[in-house]
């Protein structure tokens, strides 16, 4: 069973989420933030985003704008 568009954004907002936690941890531990590491993952989740986003029916998209 795939994913619905609905359920991928979610997920992807779930992931943001797990990022900001990461980054406070990292800033909070005074440790160095991984930017590589960190500009993969943003980009990666833009680009899903975009993707889900698409898969939306565009009465539903209008609606949640």
């Amino acid at each position: 069973m795939s994913e619905t568009p609905r359920e991928r954004v979610h997920a992807i907002v779930c992931d943001l989420g797990s990022l900001a936690e990461i980054l406070d941890a990292l800033i909070s531990a005074s440790e160095p933030v991984p930017v590589q590491w960190m500009h993969g993952w943003v980009k990666r989740l833009h680009t899903e985003l975009d993707v889900a986003w698409l898969g939306i029916p565009d009465e539903r998209r209008e609606r949640a704008k």
